[in-house]
């Protein structure tokens, strides 16, 4: 009979090749520390140095910080919540974030961040699939009030034991709070134990099937990926993170969060974007290094020509989530901001990265070159490679790359093979040194500000629309955000007309998260299909692009 650990393990859907495990362990890569592991050493070695400080001036030790998320750890363990079982927080960029990850940590509990920006629908699915067992919220975030929302989904997640409202913004009235929680529990005296090959977290991802799909890590996956981008960027104790990107992306939690504890260094966390505060931020906190998608770049470079602004402490700036234009990373370092550019996925944590030694060649025409310990090629549909400088699809294989989608066997069969080969879906070139230059994506997903949404979830929402007969959603290109969401429809017969104002509304009602309503709409009398009813999504891009050409010429 299978030990209880490897059953929970198989539910789950974890995907290990025994090879490669033994490979990755005799090559260093993975070993038997998890990160309470690493926590703990980070506290011992820096006690009194800051761990964590956000927006709000919130700051923790690594002493103070462990203090409290002791405390947290308490309560889940008292409330019931097992190792291997989720806890899911649908946190801000707040210290309080660090506080429960590392309160998970403690009791070998699953971390489950999810966006913000979510709403009920996308809520529901990914604690009904995690099988939460606690969920935090914050009373309130950027005027939204998480509360009512809730209330109405607990009664639809079995498996929740309890609600904690964390008041950073608000305060509330009743019932459960976080601050209660560090203010009357006593730390945890001792860890449990767990296994660097266990599930540690699971990050939910948008794709083109609908619903976010659950990206499962193992603490050794994490260690390993972390400690790579460590390698390739000189990250290291004397670093201080400033993250822009929300903590749920990978983005946010691998490099704004776990790799600064793992290596002792400081986090800066920002959970609302203005280019003046992060700048403020890196001068007062002397950061050193900083991460953000094209948008962000765009508004900082912005803010640098119209104004002064010390920057120089900062060693790097990484951009990545979408394609940088070129000329965004020239004007950027004639200012003094290193933009440098980093390619991955959730699945597979940036895995490519510019360096700052690289030449300028490097540095202004590609997205990097792999980092220590991974393997990136270029493959036909046939998935074999590709000659130099020829298009195909980039895969990757490495010691950080995910374990497979969370009760989802066959998606996660569709994109990782035996071997270990994550094929990613987006299209790119390598040059003869190993560099990457992303040319676009085989994926049906538009990427707005390093945001990943699926269009055919923004379709299947139109759809619902009485008025909405036929409809096609594709990404129009856009300079600040990268993309933006085009969609195109065809009335149903009895429709009196149709205004974005009316699907704007209409996704208010849904309870839709507003980064995936369309901010374009054409009418058209129909779609263009191929012979088999698919509709050409090509031929809708070329449109959308050839009418905003028009515009701007016009004007």
């Amino acid at each position: 009979m299978k030990p209880e650990r490897e059953l929970s393990q198989m539910s789950a859907g974890i995907t290990f090749n025994e090879s490669r495990k033994q490979e990755y362990r005799q090559k260093g890569y993975w070993g038997d520390a998890t990160l309470a592991d690493y926590w703990k050493m980070s506290v011992l070695s820096s006690p009194d140095k800051t761990a964590v400080i956000d927006r709000q001036g919130t700051r923790y030790t690594y002493a103070e910080l462990d203090d409290a998320a002791g405390r947290v750890a308490s309560f889940l363990q008292v409330t019931g919540v097992a190792p291997g079982e989720f806890v899911s927080f649908q946190m801000p960029g707040w210290a309080e974030f660090t506080v429960i990850y590392v309160a998970c940590l403690k009791v070998g509990a699953v971390v489950n961040p999810i966006l913000p920006c979510y709403r009920a629908d996308e809520l529901l699915h990914i604690l009904n699939t995690c099988e939460t067992q606690v969920f935090f919220c914050p009373s309130e975030f950027r005027r939204f009030d998480y509360l009512p929302m809730v209330q109405l989904l607990i009664s639809q997640v079995p498996s929740l034991k309890e609600v904690v409202v964390v008041e950073k913004e608000k305060a509330v009235q009743a019932g459960c709070t976080l601050s209660r929680i560090i203010r009357e529990y006593p730390p945890l005296a001792e860890h449990r134990a767990c296994q660097a090959d266990d599930l540690a977290a699971v990050l939910f991802t948008s794709g083109t099937d609908g619903f976010p799909k659950g990206v499962m890590f193992t603490h050794n996956t994490i260690i390993a990926s972390e400690k790579a981008f460590a390698a390739a960027l000189n990250f290291n104790y004397l670093d201080v993170m400033l993250m822009t990107a929300p903590l749920a992306h990978a983005t946010g939690f691998h490099h704004g969060v776990t790799a600064p504890f793992l290596f002792g260094a400081t986090s800066v966390l920002q959970d609302i974007f203005t280019a003046d505060t992060s700048l403020t931020l890196i001068a007062q906190e002397r950061c050193t290094c900083s991460m953000g998608a094209t948008p962000f770049v765009h508004d900082i470079l912005r803010s640098l020509q119209n104004g002064r602004h010390n920057i120089s402490s900062l060693r790097f700036f990484l951009c990545g989530g979408a394609p940088i234009p070129r000329h965004l990373v020239e004007e950027s370092w004639a200012l003094g901001l290193k933009v440098i550019g980093v390619y991955g996925s959730t699945e597979s944590i940036p895995h490519t990265v510019v360096r700052l030694h690289d030449p300028p060649d490097k540095v202004l025409h590609t997205d990097g070159a792999a980092v220590p310990g991974v393997e990136v090629k270029v493959v036909d549909a046939a998935r074999q490679p590709v000659p130099s400088g020829g298009e195909g699809e980039e895969a990757s294989r490495g010691p950080g790359v995910f374990v497979g989608y969370l009760k989802e066997p066959e998606l996660t069969a569709q994109v990782l093979d035996e071997a270990g080969w994550y094929y990613s879906g987006d299209l790119c070139r390598m040059d003869e040194d190993g560099y990457i230059r992303i040319t676009g994506r085989k994926k049906d997903v538009i990427i707005r500000g390093g945001e990943n949404i699926s269009s055919v979830e923004v379709e299947n929402i139109l759809l619902q629309m009485p008025a909405v007969q036929e409809a096609g959603v594709v990404a129009m290109p856009d300079p600040r955000l990268g993309e933006r969401i085009c969609a195109y429809v065809v009335l149903a017969a009895a429709a009196g007309g149709l205004s974005l104002a009316d699907i704007q509304a209409f996704f208010a009602k849904k309870k839709v998260a507003k980064c995936k309503c369309p901010e374009r709409l054409e009418i058209v009398g129909s779609l263009p299909r191929t012979a088999s009813g698919k509709i050409q999504k090509f031929v809708l891009r070329q449109d959308i692009k050839n009418k905003l050409s028009q515009q701007r010429l016009g004007s």
